[in-house]
């Protein structure tokens, strides 16, 4: 064999093993060409798989918000059309207190797979804060000296009181040397300013001087403050067949001594609020009242008192004003509440209804205002908080 055939024969020699190597890369590309295509189509299964559950769970859940926010409306309707028959049915020449039927808790109620809870609260029996100011933006000095009361008999430093005035008065001149406009607050961590008008939720007041959560003793005053306080339009009369003896004692210096006898409603009835009272009997009392309150309209529903006021367990509730007066006359002949803005009943409720499913749970607190002819008008709705 010649030269040329012998390079011919390894030319041969390392074609075929440079073509088996190509082979080789071309199966080993084509594996993981292979590999890649099957973690791509993993990862898109993977991906719609979940996507798909989370949507079923936004669905799922979307439902249970529905269905509370449904049942939260009807609670509402429910509380509205309670206050409409106690206005109809004029029990106790129309005044309101405790004994009334709406001042009863629903106690859980189960509707489809929820339970509904609630009560009425009436807010007139509380010290509206937005009286310390009135429409044209004086501030009344009376009311600031009720106010002041009432923190005393709370046993909360009264000059407290100054920084309240500040944050709904429209000037930016502190009151007092515990009073507080944006100078002072400015200059907090975050800084942010006073009001200057009326408050919208007595939750407002974790913002002012005195009650906030970094104040000393401010959470525990405002806890304490909260059940005795409402902030409602200016004007509003004290229910005395609904206010505890703490705002009795805001009337007048010397009622702080009369509070506790002339007091109608137990103390225990506000001392859980926002919670409702403890205690049930809403449904059985409207049921077996033969009106299932359903539109407060029925011409043919019962008007049997649900109480009877002379039974012991009632109590004695005040059917006007004067009688209230007449009874909290002072040891002096000075000392009466001729004149104080006082009132039997009310026109300002707020309802709570609480709505649970499983593990989820809603609240939603309404304020209604009722008036003479018993048409309710919803003012405020807030979820979750006051």
């Amino acid at each position: 064999m010649d030269r040329r055939e012998g390079y011919m024969c390894c030319r041969t020699d390392n074609a075929s093993g440079r073509s088996a190597l190509s082979g080789l890369r071309q199966r080993g590309a084509a594996l993981v060409t292979t590999l890649l295509i099957v973690a791509l189509i993993t990862i898109t299964v993977t991906t719609m798989t979940t996507r798909q559950q989370l949507s079923i769970q936004r669905a799922a859940n979307r439902q249970v918000q529905t269905q509370l926010h449904n049942l939260a409306s009807a609670g509402e309707q429910f509380a509205t059309a309670v206050l409409a028959r106690d206005r109809r049915d004029g029990e106790r020449n129309n005044s309101d207190s405790t004994q009334d039927y709406w001042a009863e808790s629903l106690p859980p109620v189960p509707v489809d797979g929820a339970t509904v809870e609630g009560c009425v609260v009436d807010l007139q029996g509380k010290f509206n804060l937005n009286n310390l100011v009135n429409e044209e933006g004086t501030t009344e000095q009376i009311e600031v000296e009720a106010l002041k009361r009432l923190l005393t008999a709370l046993s909360i430093d009264s000059l407290k009181a100054e920084a309240i005035v500040d944050w709904i008065d429209p000037n930016i001149d502190a009151t007092g040397a515990e009073g507080a406009e944006d100078d002072f607050y400015t200059g907090q961590t975050p800084s942010y300013r006073a009001a200057n008008g009326p408050m919208a939720s007595p939750t407002e007041l974790f913002l002012v001087k005195g009650f906030r959560v970094i104040d000393e003793g401010g959470l525990d005053d405002y806890d304490t403050l909260l059940p005795h306080i409402s902030t409602l339009p200016y004007g509003t009369s004290i229910n005395v067949n609904t206010a505890s003896s703490a705002v009795l004692a805001s009337l007048a210096d010397y009622m702080i001594e009369l509070s506790d006898e002339l007091k109608v409603v137990d103390d225990g009835y506000w001392e859980n609020f926002p919670d409702c009272p403890e205690g049930g009997g809403l449904l059985d009392t409207v049921l077996n009242n033969g009106d299932d309150a359903g539109d407060g309209t029925d011409e043919n529903a019962q008007t049997d008192e649900v109480i009877d006021p002379d039974d012991d367990a009632g109590g004695f509730i005040y059917e006007n004003a004067q009688q209230f007066i007449n009874d909290s006359r002072g040891t002096e002949d000075n000392q009466t509440l001729e004149g104080a803005n006082i009132s039997v009943s009310s026109g300002y409720f707020m309802s709570r209804v609480t709505v649970t499913r499983d593990d989820v749970s809603m609240t939603q607190f309404t304020t209604l205002f009722r008036d003479n002819t018993g048409a309710l008008t919803t003012l405020r709705r807030s979820r979750g908080g006051l």
